[in-house]
């Protein structure tokens, strides 16, 4: 496996890492909602306390004073109801965003810096691979030699040639292409 396969693979490794820690966290934040639900239920049974108190409001001597707290209590538990509600969509929201930073601000600016020097060395490849099959091209030759002396390290220029830019001049081209085909991964067969 080359530099370059295997950077690529560390890559999608730490990016495919943060996406499932990103679905993991989500799924227990989202989980923390469940609270909510013992909370909504503690609100309907007060709610009900609160009916059953107003069912008694028609008794004689106490009926009349118990109107009042059944009414505050009915209030009380629908209060906790709506609260309960609030506190699920806020967990399942907190969730949802908080996975979905995990999952993407690790491993986007990481694709960004890149992908797209990667999409164009692999378009390069694509292009050059058919030339290098049909076979020697003195000009394919040339734009090769030339672009190692512009692409490539000094110190890679200097283990090629002692004098890279007189070889380009003079002609003296092969071991300057060659090290540019080296460069974006490929062989005088194309592959």
């Amino acid at each position: 496996m080359n530099r370059r396969t295997l950077l690529d693979v560390l890559l999608l490794a730490w990016a495919v890492l943060w996406v499932v820690m990103g679905i993991a966290v989500a799924r227990e934040i989202r989980s923390l909602a469940d609270v909510s639900d013992s909370a909504r239920d503690a609100g309907l049974a007060t709610q009900r306390a609160g009916d059953l108190l107003e069912s008694l409001a028609g008794l004689p001597v106490v009926g009349e004073q118990l109107r009042e707290p059944a009414a505050t209590i009915r209030q009380a538990g629908r209060s906790t109801v709506e609260g309960a509600e609030r506190s699920r969509e806020r967990a399942e929201g907190l969730g949802t965003l908080l996975g979905l930073s995990i999952a993407v601000i690790p491993s986007l600016p990481l694709l960004v810096l890149y992908l797209p020097g990667r999409i164009a060395l692999e378009r390069e490849r694509r292009l050059l691979r058919p030339a290098l099959v049909a076979g020697a091209d003195p000009a394919l030759e040339e734009l090769l030699a030339t672009r190692a002396v512009a692409r490539l390290p000094y110190r890679r220029l200097r283990a090629v040639s002692a004098d890279p830019v007189g070889d380009l001049r003079s002609g003296r081209h092969a071991d300057l292409a060659a090290a540019e085909l080296r460069r974006v991964g490929l062989t005088r067969r194309g592959g």
